[in-house]
């Protein structure tokens, strides 16, 4: 499942991450690295922005972005 599915208020563990590598790279450096927990707190309207926990750190990924990442939901 892709991270850009996720409803608000869900958490799900990162099993990859995809893309160009300079995306990778910022994405790797907010903590989104496999085996991480990423949650949704909120998404913007009309396919805006969603807003993301990965531990401590809080930021927003364009909804394409999030495409590049696949997770699982935690069991």
């Amino acid at each position: 499942m892709k991270l850009s599915c996720l409803r608000c208020g869900e958490s799900a563990c990162v099993t990859c991450v995809e893309g160009e590598a300079c995306l990778v790279r910022r994405l790797q450096a907010l903590g989104v690295r496999p085996g991480k927990s990423v949650s949704v707190i909120r998404r913007a309207a009309f396919g805006g922005p969603l807003h993301l926990r990965v531990g401590s750190t809080e930021f927003f990924l364009r909804p394409r972005e999030a495409e590049s990442i696949t997770v699982k939901h935690a069991v």
